[in-house]
């Protein structure tokens, strides 16, 4: 994708992928360090999680929010517990920290899982599992160059977006 002036940009603020798969995002190769939220949405197979009850585990990264990376959360829209609880659980366990419950989700703070593409992948990997649901993953980064775009490891096709940094 290029500009409407057909020039590609050197850097861009915002990257989004959207809707990989966890052994796509376990071959991942941008900088770790410049993913600014992810978010791991197990639905029901068959229904895309937009129109279709779905649990998300999601994370903003330190300059994205007042949080400052520190908090994981867990949400459910809509989703039978006999789907959620077990993810819950698996979640608990993956992600350690201190969970409390807020605005109908659960916050890990100081979580302990280390955030990086493998425990991303093994995340909703065991979440699947649990929940006998189909995940899918996205990432969304900042400040990624033209390079780090064109290198990825990524599917092209699934890139959601993309803003341009603006000088």
């Amino acid at each position: 994708m290029s500009s409407t002036f057909g020039v590609e940009p050197e850097k861009y603020k915002v990257f989004v992928y959207n809707q990989l798969t966890p052994d796509e995002v376990a071959k991942a190769n941008i900088d770790i360090r410049k993913v600014s939220f992810w978010d791991i949405t197990a639905s029901v197979p068959g229904a895309t999680a937009v129109d279709a009850p779905h649990i998300s585990v999601y994370w903003y990264g330190p300059n994205v929010s007042t949080e400052k990376g520190m908090i994981i959360h867990l949400k459910s829209w809509k989703l039978d517990p006999k789907y959620t609880e077990p993810i819950k659980s698996i979640v608990a366990s993956k992600v350690g920290g201190t969970a409390s419950e807020k605005e109908g989700g659960v916050e890990y703070r100081n979580f302990t899982m280390k955030i990086n593409y493998a425990s991303l992948a093994d995340l909703a990997r065991s979440m699947e599992q649990a929940g006998k649901l189909a995940c899918e993953i996205s990432i969304e980064y900042e400040m990624i160059t033209r390079e780090e775009r064109a290198n990825s490891s990524l599917p092209k096709t699934k890139i959601l977006g993309e803003k341009p940094l603006e000088k």
